[in-house]
């Protein structure tokens, strides 16, 4: 879904079904906004990123509009330093604001509550006709986790069509909601009156959200469900240190090791080229070369495994 919005011009020429390729510029799109001052321009360029869906490879947009709603970009204080001092991996060191992550927790929230009732409405006609029916709650209340933030949401559905109240730890907002499908990438919501486009992904029940350049995973859970879970065991992060993982896109050069080498943490192992330029991918490691996958001239995709070491 392309980027639009007033004093916006999207330069492209990238349709569904183009292919990517690896060996000239990766450049998908220019985003361009204008407006009187430099906050409307800015605010017009985050409020068209918003809504740039692009799928089917990783981008940047998330990135651009970052930097774009960072403090120190929007007052204008700017070196050839910036994103080293304000970003550490791609990501701003700084928190994003409470309430930005207030409207995404709101988002997730809708999306999963609207799911359940479109889920709940299909299962009717196999619903029992005897005992007594539950009575509709006044307030619907969940517990919305994203990384170590927790937030307590409370949805309540106003008579007008599309009309929400909205509490979120305590803070109110009225919010207007549009048509609801079971699977949405986009989402426009007007909270307190002011409209805004979120970007949505899916992952089995977590509900992932981009929004003003921050992106982020929740888990929304029922009152019940918040008890139980302190229970569940915590989630590992299994990091494979006996492989060799390609970090990007691109064409094999140069391979420095065999098998049954030693090699050590650190050491240049394998040598891609992408988009016009080499970069060696060293060794995660020390250990003993048990396996090279990568031969000069493979091209290879992100995440694949390049050399294995013995465990």
């Amino acid at each position: 879904s392309p980027a639009r919005g007033a004093n916006v011009r999207l330069d492209s020429g990238v349709e569904a079904g183009s292919l990517i390729g690896v060996f000239y510029d990766s450049l998908l799109a220019k985003v361009i906004a204008w407006g009187e001052t430099r906050q409307a321009a800015i605010d017009s360029l985050v409020r068209a990123l918003n809504g740039y869906h692009i799928e089917g490879l990783a981008t940047n947009v998330d990135f651009v509009n970052s930097v774009l709603t960072h403090p120190e970009f929007t007052a204008g204080n700017l070196s050839t330093a910036f994103i080293e001092t304000h970003f550490e991996k791609g990501l701003p060191k700084a928190a994003p604001p409470v309430e930005r992550l207030h409207f995404m927790a709101m988002a997730a929230t809708i999306v999963y509550h609207n799911r359940q009732n479109l889920t709940r409405e299909s299962l009717k006609p196999m619903a029992a006709q005897v005992g007594v029916a539950h009575a509709p709650l006044d307030c619907n209340p969940y517990m919305v986790r994203c990384r170590r933030d927790v937030f307590e949401v409370c949805l309540r559905k106003d008579p007008p069509a599309h009309e929400w109240t909205v509490t979120v730890d305590g803070l109110t907002y009225t919010v207007t909601t549009p048509e609801f499908e079971f699977y949405r990438r986009r989402l426009r919501l007007k909270i307190n009156g002011r409209s805004h486009m979120f970007r949505l992904y899916y992952q089995y029940s977590f509900f992932g959200v981009a929004f003003c350049g921050t992106a982020r995973i929740f888990e929304v859970f029922s009152p019940r469900e918040w008890e139980l879970s302190r229970h569940m065991p915590a989630p590992r992060d299994d990091v494979l240190e006996n492989v060799l993982l390609c970090p990007m896109p691109g064409l094999v050069v140069e391979v420095r090791v065999q098998k049954g080498d030693r090699v050590y943490r650190g050491q240049d192992l394998v040598s891609i080229e992408s988009m016009k330029m080499e970069s060696f991918v060293a060794s995660p490691c020390d250990g003993e070369v048990e396996e090279v996958l990568a031969v000069p001239g493979q091209a290879v995709e992100a995440d694949e495994v390049l050399v294995r070491f013995r465990a």
